[in-house]
């Protein structure tokens, strides 16, 4: 079966692979100048600074580097970091035949972050524009904004990807940001494992294991410009001789953005929040896991209510609270994983509210059958419950609804000769919208040496129709007119659907220094799509499948660690959007424009003596031309302080050569979110453990 959908895919998409390789010889030519440059500047001095004198404690790092092999070498964490969400395994970084980026704990310290959002900027390919205090909008290889319905995000394998409008509340992802173990980002398709919506991109926010957070913890921060205050605790102990848990509580307390002319708007917000965890080792065989959370807040925001002329403050209420438990065994030459949560949210805006439940159970397991052979494959289901609140203006029909999500996926790696690793895999699902959906996708990774590795990709992606695409009806009236504009329901809207190609190489030609870069060539067929038709008292608007396009870029990432006290972690990103609607005439949807061009970033990370860390941040976007946003440079900047091994002071300063700038602009939904500008920030820290 998935021979024929390979060759299928193979006998529809050739014509395009003339077009397809140019576009990639052009990228690699920009690749072969940016290499050059990185032989010149940084990788030559790398070697001279190994064998430059320093301290003692430098010698001693580089005397035990010395000592081990070549495959010890390669698994040194700093550089070949472990992640599961590209195979569902952990496996390594040169192992992995994907665009994966983590995001340590370490990282997020660092760089003085206090959200997950935020975090996102590290990544290269990855969109972050901030609308106003509690909206961003976040997408990963184009076509973002508030609605960016084609990035999958999980936290510990949990969806937090809403089907409403198909997007992620990211005001409600507040964790405690020091319980995060890493981020592991996939930019491109992982649908083969992940299913629909995993189209552009798949995060996954990885919690640290019970036994690691033990003992007590204390965390405070005071700011202005971003965070008002911020107050979490955690308590950490034993269950019996095999079990641990930990319990925490946040309070956070946001401040204002402002407009252009820097007065403060009506877009402050505040969040509560609690939630354990507790690990058993049962036996040698067996780990159960079980954790939950509960929240409660509201956010703040200026909007236009459609119809209306002028501006008022809308309140949002959230609530919500999930519960996911996991069983893993380990078998002779496998494992197998059963996990199951239930997440429950409510939310209340001014033109309607939502109450959604969702059960969902997924179930994996790994064969080992020789050392050139590996098959993974797993079951899944999820059931959905959803009650709407409507508004005279806005209205879902049927208000309560309930849908089902069936799903199978199998894949077989295979070691070829010539140090070749051959992966298949498809992913099959049966939901309520459109029915049967299948997602294969064929990698190839040749690692020829410890020094490099090269792999490449074809994939198939869908985004399947949310609550929004299939089921709501509007009816507002323009001012000053006799005239009326009418949302009409698609009850056959399709899915979206993504053929993307990539390829990628990674490069380590010293002991610290490591260069991954990927190119891809993305193409698009149904995207949503508003068709318009008018008569003369009423302007009718329908979700349709009528636009296409084509994405492709560059994605550039480099970690140099210079000395064992200084670190550089460099990124780059180029993307180009070509998209095209019908001869209808159109209203909004998927769009070229709202994107940036250029993308890069530079973090140094410095330790001087006295246990005080220095570390700093610039990154530059480009312009983005539909949402009235021009170019900036954001440079961010963290002193720290260890004053002894469980007290530790920081002080930041966020855009500190800006006052203000704007990342995005005008968001249009049930009404209109007003766009604010992000201020320069600073935040002071302290950070206590204790038993």
């Amino acid at each position: 079966m998935r021979v024929l959908i390979y060759c299928a895919l193979l006998e529809l998409y050739i014509p395009s692979i003339k077009i397809i390789f140019k576009k990639i010889y052009i990228i690699m030519l920009i690749i072969n100048q940016i290499l050059l440059m990185l032989l010149i500047f940084f990788i030559i001095p790398s070697y001279a600074a190994v064998n430059q004198p320093s301290n003692q404690n430098r010698r001693k790092v580089i005397s035990e580097l010395k000592k081990l092999s070549l495959e010890e070498l390669s698994n040194v964490e700093i550089f070949n970091p472990e992640a599961q969400l590209a195979s569902r395994k952990v496996q390594k970084l040169s192992h992995t035949a994907a665009a994966l980026f983590v995001i340590t704990q370490e990282d997020i310290r660092r760089a003085g972050i206090t959200s997950i959002p935020e975090a996102l900027r590290m990544v290269p390919g990855v969109q972050v524009a901030r609308i106003n205090a509690n909206k961003w909008a976040i997408s990963a290889r184009g076509l973002n904004g508030l609605f960016a319905s084609k990035l999958l995000v999980m936290i510990d394998g949990r969806s937090v990807y809403t089907p409403l409008r198909s997007e992620v509340f990211w005001d409600v992802q507040d964790l405690l940001i020091e319980d995060i173990d890493r981020i592991e980002v996939i930019r491109g398709p992982g649908a083969s494992l992940w299913g629909a919506n995993a189209v552009n991109g798949i995060i996954n926010i990885i919690t640290k294991k019970a036994k690691d957070t033990q003992n007590n913890f204390l965390i405070t921060s005071a700011g202005n410009g971003e965070e008002r205050a911020i107050v979490g605790v955690r308590h950490g102990g034993k269950l019996g001789d095999k079990g641990h848990y930990r319990v925490y509580g946040k309070f956070s307390e946001h401040d204002n953005f402002v407009d252009q002319h820097g007065k403060d708007q009506p877009d402050s917000w505040k969040m509560k929040r609690g939630g354990f965890r507790a690990d058993w080792s049962a036996n040698e065989k067996d780990n159960l896991s079980l954790q939950g959370d509960v929240y409660n807040g509201f956010v703040h925001q200026a909007i236009i209510p459609l119809g209306a002329k002028m501006p008022i403050t809308d309140h949002t209420n959230l609530n919500g609270f999930n519960l996911l438990g996991s069983w893993q065994r380990n078998l002779v030459n496998g494992d197998m994983r059963l996990q199951a949560y239930y997440d429950y949210t409510e939310r209340q805006e001014l033109a309607f509210g939502e109450k959604r439940s969702t059960f969902d159970l997924d179930f994996q397991h790994r064969w080992q059958r020789n050392n050139n052979q590996e098959f993974l494959w797993g079951l899944g289901y999820r059931y959905m419950r959803d009650n709407m609140k409507n508004s005279p203006t806005w209205n879902y029909n049927p208000r309560k609804r309930q849908n089902n999500l069936f799903s199978a996926f199998v894949q077989g790696e295979f070691m070829l000769p010539e140090q070749l690793r051959l992966t298949l895999g498809s992913k099959f699902e049966h939901n309520d919208y459109t029915g049967f959906e299948y997602q294969p996708s064929i990698r190839l990774l040749w690692i020829p040496n410890d020094r490099h590795s090269i792999w490449a990709a074809i994939s198939r992606a869908v985004r399947t129709p949310s609550r929004t695409d299939v089921d709501v009806t509007f009816q507002i009236p323009i001012p000053n007119t006799n005239k009326t504009i009418v949302g009409i329901a698609n009850k056959n809207f399709q899915s979206e659907n993504l053929i993307a190609y990539e390829l990628g190489y990674r490069f380590r030609p010293s002991n610290n220094f490591l260069l991954d870069t990927t190119i891809f060539y993305n193409s698009y067929r149904n995207l949503r799509f508003v068709a318009a038709n008018f008569t003369p008292t009423t302007i009718f608007l329908t979700n349709t499948n009528d636009m296409r396009g084509n994405i492709y870029g560059l994605e550039i990432a480099a970690s140099w660690q210079i000395f064992d006290n200084w670190k550089l972690i460099g990124t780059y990103s180029y993307l180009d959007v070509d998209l095209r609607p019908s001869n209808n005439i159109w209203f909004f949807g998927e769009q070229a424009g709202n994107d940036p061009h250029n993308q890069a970033s530079l973090r140094s990370l410095l330790t001087l003596p006295h246990n005080i860390e220095l570390d700093a941040a610039l990154y530059y976007v480009d312009n983005v031309p539909n949402q009235n946003a021009a170019s900036y440079t954001r440079f961010d900047i963290r002193v720290g302080w260890r004053v002894e091994k469980d007290l530790n002071l920081n002080l930041g300063i966020r855009n500190l050569f800006d006052i203000q700038h704007r990342e995005f602009g005008n968001s249009i939904g049930s009404n209109v979110i007003i766009a604010d500008e992000v201020r320069r920030s600073s935040y002071f820290q302290l950070q206590y453990g204790f038993k």
